[in-house]
């Protein structure tokens, strides 16, 4: 049974620098991933991102979904704070607002707080629940912008 007194705990924040290396990497993997033969050149040419108005080359999206993992040292500490089983963890769902670029050089601090839990019974095991855990994660850059807001589904069956 989720743990409801875990709801607004807070973890502590990360902070990770952004390397044109790792845009181009990570552009290439969802490149493969998508069957692409071509990276989208606003991630790898700077010329190409400012003709489409950016300062600079930008990072695809879902990219800050590798922060915690480059910077945290991943979400093992996370899972175990609230007392998850990683045994029976799922990943329900994940949630994206993206209100700026992220740029190389760009500092990012994301904040994450538990938001909601809640249990919800099984459809094919009656009086078998699983439990679901809400988190939502603030990314802001160096000059204390909000860029990006994440609301992630955690599900212990």
């Amino acid at each position: 049974m989720a743990d409801k007194s875990k709801v607004g705990m807070e973890f502590p924040s990360y902070t990770f620098e952004v390397e044109k290396g790792k845009i181009a990497e990570f552009a290439m993997a969802i490149s493969q991933k998508e069957g692409k033969d071509q990276i989208n050149p606003l991630y790898v040419d700077r010329e190409a991102a400012k003709k489409a108005d950016y300062k600079d080359i930008i990072a695809p999206p879902t990219f800050q979904t590798s922060f915690p993992l480059w910077a945290a040292g991943g979400l093992l500490p996370l899972i175990q704070a609230l007392g998850i089983d990683l045994i029976r963890l799922l990943h329900g769902e994940e949630e994206y607002n993206y209100l700026g670029a992220i740029h190389p050089g760009d500092i990012m601090t994301g904040k994450s707080k538990v938001v909601e839990m809640y249990e919800k019974e099984k459809k094919d095991k009656p009086g078998k629940f699983m439990d679901f855990t809400v988190i939502e994660t603030e990314i802001r850059n160096q000059h204390g912008e909000l860029v990006i807001k994440t609301r992630s589904t955690l599900v212990e069956r």
